[in-house]
Order: structure tokens, then C-alpha cells, then sequence
């Protein structure tokens, strides 16, 4: 299903990439080196302080990621490819070649070292279920990108939503991102924006949307990454509890999720390939 036949934005404003690598022994100065070049020319995302440029998102960015094995957790979907990766590359561009290259590239060298690379791919859009007073409350004083430093952990959570939620009228969807409120003004549902909020202000939230349209099988609908301070991975896991409950946050009784695969960032390929 299009967006456009769901009252769902068309416009992309850009391309990620997240490269799951599985390297069972790990990898030599050589790969690293090798995969060190691959990104020359692009932004390396775990200096940088805040937002991109404009220059930088149209040549391309990239954040390398160690999986942090014993954080990660098995949903409804299983993906062991992502479940049981050993790292993450995440990429994002203006557009898809430049960031395309790289995985090519990236997959050669992994396949010639007997690993293997699981894409998960996505589109940014712009908010589609956000009035004014929902920008104000729920994204205007959330907290920006920053280096790696600031947020060392990060997580990803790919998810589809039920053949049921694409059906509805849009108006009934976007109900759900909304508290609700009994006969006396009594609240008697969170919904996702209250579920959510106490991550706002410490978790920085970045989401995707499958390029092909909703419901496409073999793909994820979204994917959500997050990146956090470990002080603030209780929070982060607070959030998706109250996001799963189903009487406070109905929307997850239309919710199929993937692995939530949890990786700590890396500056160089070399930490990247670094076995624990």
C-alpha cells in the first residue's frame, strides 16, 4: 500500500541504509583498513555534534556500531541475520547512490572474509500524524543528534504494522497516537504520545519508512533507531515497555516488531571489528 492512498506524506527527504554485519571471527587490519576506505569522503557521525550539513548529508554519513550481545531482545518477528549480528553500519544520504556504493562495497569485503550483510533499507519523511500543537509537545524540545561521546548506545527497532491498521480510515489511525478520555474527563488511556514522552527529552528518535510502500512482504514498515546515554537506557526501555502495553497504548495491538538489536558506537573500523 502507497502512501498516497493512505493520507500518508509522498515527499522523501532522504536514504538510510542499516548494514547488519556477521563476521564469526572477527576481522583483520586488513578489513579494517579496508572498510575505513569505504567511508572516505563521507561524514563519520560519531564525532559530530548536532544535525548534519547540507553538504554533508548530500556526499553522505556514516555511524559504525558494536552489538551489545546481551541487550539485544527476540519480538514477534525473528530475524536471526539481525538478531545475531555482530555489528551495525548505519548510512544515510540526500540520496541513494552514494550510500548504495558503499554497501556494495561493503558487502564484497564481508562475503570475501566468510561474513555475510543483512540490509535493512528505509526513506525519512516528513511527520505524517503531527498537528502543531503535537510538533510542540513531542519533537520541539526533543533532543538533537550528538557524538558518540555524548551517546554511546544505540537501538533499532524494525517493525510492520497489521494488515488491520492499514485498513482503517485514516482518522481512526491517527486516533491512536492520542490520549483518550472517559465520560468525566477521566484520563483512561495513554496512547503513544504520553506512552513515549519520557524519552523525549534524553533519547534522541530517528524513523524510516519502507521505500516500497506499507505492507510489502519481505520488508519492515519502519524502522526506529535511537541513540541514548547508558544513564538513560533504563528510560529507553521504560519507553518500549509503556509503548507494548496494550491498554494503555492500544496502536500495539497492530504491531508486529523485529528484533530490538542494541549496539554500542564506534569511531573506526578496527573497534568495529573488535571482537569482545
Amino acid at each position: 500500500m502507497q502512501p498516497a492512498d493512505l493520507n500518508m506524506t509522498t515527499t522523501v527527504t532522504g536514504h538510510q541504509l542499516f548494514l547488519f554485519v556477521t563476521l564469526d571471527d572477527g576481522g583483520d587490519e586488513e578489513l579494517a583498513g579496508a572498510i575505513d576506505v569505504l567511508g572516505e569522503g563521507m561524514e563519520n557521525v560519531d564525532g559530530v555534534d548536532g544535525g548534519p550539513s547540507e553538504e554533508a548529508f548530500a556526499k553522505g554519513r556514516f555511524q559504525l556500531l558494536r552489538a551489545e550481545y546481551g541487550f539485544t531482545t527476540q519480538q514477534q518477528i525473528v530475524h536471526p541475520a539481525v538478531s545475531e549480528s555482530d555489528g551495525l553500519i548505519r548510512l544515510e544520504c540526500a540520496t541513494l547512490e552514494p550510500i548504495k556504493g558503499y554497501e556494495t562495497g561493503l558487502r564484497t569485503l564481508i562475503d570475501a572474509a566468510g561474513g555475510s550483510v543483512e540490509t535493512l533499507a528505509g526513506v525519512m519523511r516528513p511527520r505524517s500524524y503531527t498537528s502543531h500543537a503535537m510538533t510542540e509537545f513531542a519533537y520541539a524540545h526533543a533532543m538533537p543528534p550528538g557524538p558518540g561521546e555524548k551517546f554511546p548506545l544505540a537501538a533499532v527497532t524494525p517493525m510492520n504494522k497489521t494488515d488491520a491498521w492499514w485498513q482503517m480510515d485514516f482518522l481512526h489511525r491517527e486516533s491512536f497516537f492520542l490520549p483518550r478520555y472517559d465520560e468525566n474527563e477521566e484520563l483512561v488511556v495513554k496512547g503513544h504520545a504520553l506512552a513515549s514522552a519520557m524519552g523525549v527529552p534524553g533519547i534522541n528518535r530517528r524513523l524510516v519508512h519502507s521505500p516500497d510502500g506499507y505492507g510489502v512482504p519481505g520488508n519492515y514498515d519502519f524502522v526506529g533507531y535511537f541513540e541514548f546515554a547508558e544513564k538513560d537506557a533504563t528510560v529507553f526501555r521504560e519507553v518500549m515497555a509503556g509503548l507494548r502495553d496494550k491498554v494503555q497504548n492500544p496502536e500495539w495491538k497492530y504491531v508486529l516488531e523485529g528484533p530490538e538489536w542494541w549496539g554500542h558506537r564506534v569511531r573506526s573500523a578496527a573497534e568495529f571489528l573488535a571482537k569482545p
